[in-house]
């Protein structure tokens, strides 16, 4: 028999997802090395998304503002955001399609082109610095694979290779950046809001290792500093994480699973691994575990300092 002072039963194992094998865990993974990249190469010069869209309008002088978001993969809004700071800076100038006025066109400046070229190799070399770990064989099936993924199936026919740009549907980068999107896509679609992605991985790591601090989540989790604080602090929030001042040092917490924590997180695993299959459904399934495995190899060699 139980009593108020028997320390509370772990979650077993078998009850949570393994992070190290779970497709969307490791897409956000692969996006965190990809932007730590991008930002020793670019720091605040440029970022992924507005060398995407510089990328479209090299490609198709003239595009409209709408398609250049789609090709890109923005929301509407974040296309609107960037297209407005481009023509500011004077890489992108818009014009009214003369064909209807509704319509916003869209052209490189004689200066971004004059700099695009300089920047796609730049680009170039962090997307093969993304994927020197791998084998050129098998960096081609992971790009392969990511584009089923990304695309939900089918992805575009590739371009013919143009001096300026990148093609999204082969740019590893984006690819990972889409494929994540649309796994938070099917989270949000399976949890209605009950839990994010971060979330449930801040709980599977304190199932593991509780009691303990933010420190000795942020490696399972795979989040950095501040972006494990506030989920941390929503967890409090939801009474799914109980934090106590630490016995040696007041400044830290120490971190334990609720009760209500331990009831709901089976249930939670089971609809989490359920996203993780919807992920994958496009890719032929003799090849989810050697794309799993893949993935996996690729962000363990770029481990990032949590």
């Amino acid at each position: 028999m139980s009593t108020d002072a028997d320390p509370p039963r772990r979650v077993p194992r078998d009850a949570l997802l393994d992070l190290a094998c779970a497709p969307g865990h490791l897409l956000r993974r692969a996006q965190r090395a990809h932007g730590v990249l991008w930002s020793e190469e670019f720091g605040t010069e440029l970022t992924g998304p507005q060398f995407a869209v510089l990328s479209s309008v090299a490609r198709h002088d003239g595009i409209d503002q709408v398609t250049v978001g789609h090709e890109a993969s923005l929301d509407k809004s974040t296309a609107v955001g960037i297209v407005r700071r481009l023509v500011r800076d004077g890489w992108v100038a818009a014009a009214s399609d003369p064909h209807d006025g509704r319509r916003k066109v869209l052209h490189l400046t004689d200066a971004a082109g004059e700099a695009l070229a300089p920047l796609t190799l730049r680009v170039r070399g962090v997307q093969e610095r993304l994927l020197a770990p791998l084998d050129p064989a098998t960096r081609g099936r992971l790009i392969d694979d990511l584009a089923t993924l990304a695309y939900e199936g089918a992805p575009p026919a590739p371009e013919a290779p143009a001096a300026l740009g990148l093609p999204s549907e082969r740019t590893v980068g984006h690819l990972v950046r889409r494929a994540q999107a649309v796994h938070n896509a099917r989270w949000a679609e399976a949890f209605d809001g009950a839990l994010t992605g971060p979330q449930y991985a801040v709980l599977v790591a304190l199932a593991l290792a509780e009691p303990a601090d933010q420190t000795a989540l942020a490696p399972v989790a795979a989040l950095d500093k501040s972006s494990l604080s506030e989920v941390v602090e929503r967890l409090v929030a939801r009474d799914l994480v109980d934090a106590a001042p630490h016995d040696a040092d007041r400044r830290r917490k120490t971190l334990r699973l609720t009760g209500a924590a331990r009831r709901v997180l089976p249930g939670f695993t089971v609809t989490a691994a359920s996203v993780q299959d919807r992920l994958l459904v496009h890719l032929p399934r003799r090849r989810r575990p050697a794309f799993v495995r893949t993935l996996a190899a690729l962000v363990g060699a770029h481990a990032l300092d949590e």
